[in-house]
């Protein structure tokens, strides 16, 4: 469905989603490309007991359990557009050495959580389906707390212009990205490419 105040995608991309979930969780994929980017994040990151974390464009979860797994004393949260990717999501949720995830449907451009609600916030491979970027990374900032952590693997042009697909997603230069990042109020703490169209940022919110 057409979250509340969502760009014109809303209904693309829910629908490529919906069709996505029923293989989103394959194996070979997951093991050769996602898994490779989340066990970098945590490098980056290295998870603390306590810390409050956000998973925005979660999917079906998979980042999150592994996280309830292998760590302890998170409080994890999950937000995604599509239901269909939730739903698998919570079928498959177990505690670990942090409780199992909560899964919320949400647009990222009106969350539904209070300002400051998180200290880490997670966003893998989904950045270029934000086709007003730096409207949705304010929401992002706003939700977290000041100084928080933001983790953004992102799909880049690896060229100087953007490109585009079809009006469902758009593709930006890591040097556009960086703008983006900082005008949504974020300061950058560094940057690493992963693949030849990846990159990660690690940033963190300003006062």
């Amino acid at each position: 469905m057409t979250m509340p105040g969502s760009p014109g995608n809303a209904r693309p991309v829910e629908l490529l989603f919906r069709l996505w979930s029923r293989v989103y969780d394959n194996p070979l994929p997951q093991r050769l490309f996602y898994q490779r980017v989340h066990r970098r994040i945590v490098r980056r990151w290295a998870p603390r007991p306590g810390e409050r974390v956000l998973d925005v464009g979660c999917g079906t979860g998979l980042f999150l359990r592994t996280l309830a797994a292998q760590h302890a004393g998170l409080e994890l949260t999950g937000l995604d557009l599509s239901e269909p990717m939730l739903a698998q999501g919570r079928r498959d949720a177990r505690d670990g050495h942090s409780p199992a995830p909560a899964f919320v449907q949400g647009s990222v451009y009106e969350m539904p959580f209070p300002d400051g609600r998180f200290d880490v916030a997670l966003n893998t491979i989904s950045c270029h389906f934000y086709l007003e970027q730096v409207r949705a990374f304010r929401e992002v900032r706003r939700v977290l707390a000041p100084g928080g952590r933001f983790y953004c693997a992102a799909l880049t042009t690896g060229l100087r212009g953007r490109s585009s697909m079809a009006g469902i997603a758009v593709y930006y230069p890591p040097s556009e990205l960086a703008l983006h990042f900082e005008e949504a109020g974020f300061e950058i703490l560094g940057r690493e490419r992963m693949f030849p169209a990846v990159v990660l940022f690690e940033l963190r919110a300003k006062p």
